[in-house]
């Protein structure tokens, strides 16, 4: 009879134990070296982004603050005329010789009044829509360039 050969496993050496230990310390070291340079480039990304966004909405408050400021000057400003308008339209009535005469300088004052109010509310929306439209596309744009994912190809 023939003897049939039995193929038997070689006992694992220590040596080949202790190699391949190395190996697979050394994958898991290089691995986690890689994710935390990944990770630390990715914080560090986001931060310039931040700033780069802090920066730009302290530029768009303080152009928010001037356009306030400014409306803010224009009411004073409006409410100046205003009274004086209407002490000249008194001083103007003080003198009036006639009801009629009186009469049209009334007329004259409240139409006067009203389109030089509705000029001044027309400069003030407009200004203030200027000041809201850009501070917000600039909002918008500092958001798009604060965010770094989907930036650069990985």
């Amino acid at each position: 009879m023939a003897n049939k050969a039995t193929k038997t496993a070689e006992p694992i050496k220590a040596d080949d134990i202790t190699k391949t230990g190395e190996k697979m310390t050394a994958s898991a070291r290089e691995f986690v070296k890689r994710s935390a340079a990944s990770a630390k480039e990715r914080a560090e990304s986001l931060h310039e982004g931040t700033e780069k966004f802090n920066a730009s909405l302290e530029d768009g408050m303080k152009t928010f603050v001037g356009g306030y400021v400014s409306v803010l000057g224009g009411i004073a400003n409006a409410t100046f005329a205003n009274v004086d308008h209407a002490l000249s339209t008194v001083e103007k009535l003080a003198v009036a010789q006639s009801v009629s005469e009186a009469v049209k300088i009334q007329g004259d004052y409240v139409r006067e009044s009203a389109n030089a109010n509705y000029e001044r509310a027309k400069v003030a929306a407009e200004a203030t829509r200027d000041v809201v439209m850009s501070n917000t596309s600039m909002a918008r744009e500092q958001l798009a360039n604060m965010w770094p994912y989907g930036k650069k190809a990985a």
